[in-house]
């Protein structure tokens, strides 16, 4: 069965593929990684720089690598600039974790990003000594929230259903990722 299930997602993931399946830069993956993944992660990649073409130039490269169990859908680790995805998964599931995850790393190695966080933090209503990476709930974390924004931008649509950015942050985010 479970092989079964590898088979399906793979044939899921392949669908959503950009054709060609060329690499973009600054995107790497770990040994191991499926070619399906890759050309997903490829994909995904690209349109995440095109939302934040403003700081293409700051981002860091970032490597892509898959697990068969992990505790969340995605989850990246700054130290390594790395993004781990529970495979296997939908392809639209798959592409909002890895958006997610893509703009923690914008995050943490883009100083832009790091600007950027008083403009965010007031067009989502919140006070701008608000930590960055705590809140009350995971919900309420404005770290988690640009991240989330981030996917409604590049994705047109929330991967969480409990996380939601205020128009003003998304409009706000949007004219940032393009112009600065």
């Amino acid at each position: 069965m479970k092989l079964f299930t590898v088979a399906v997602s793979c044939v899921l993931i392949g669908t959503a593929m950009a054709p060609g399946g060329a690499r973009a830069p600054g995107l790497t993956f770990a040994d191991g990684t499926p070619e399906d993944l890759q050309r997903l992660a490829t994909q995904t990649w690209a349109e995440f720089i095109a939302s934040f073409s403003s700081s293409s130039d700051c981002i860091a490269p970032v490597t892509v690598a898959p697990a068969a169990e992990l505790g969340d859908r995605a989850v990246y680790a700054p130290e390594s600039m790395l993004v781990t995805v529970r495979v296997p998964g939908t392809a639209p599931n798959l592409r909002a974790a890895m958006v997610h995850e893509f703009a923690h790393h914008l995050d943490f190695t883009c100083r832009r990003a790091r600007l950027f966080r008083p403009r965010f933090l007031a067009a989502q209503g919140l006070a701008s000594t608000r930590p960055w990476f705590r809140g009350p709930t995971w919900e309420q974390t404005p770290s988690e929230q640009f991240a989330d924004a981030a996917v409604e931008i590049v994705l047109g649509r929330t991967s969480r259903l409990r996380l939601h950015a205020r128009g003003a942050a998304l409009r706000e985010m949007r004219a940032w990722g393009a112009r600065e």
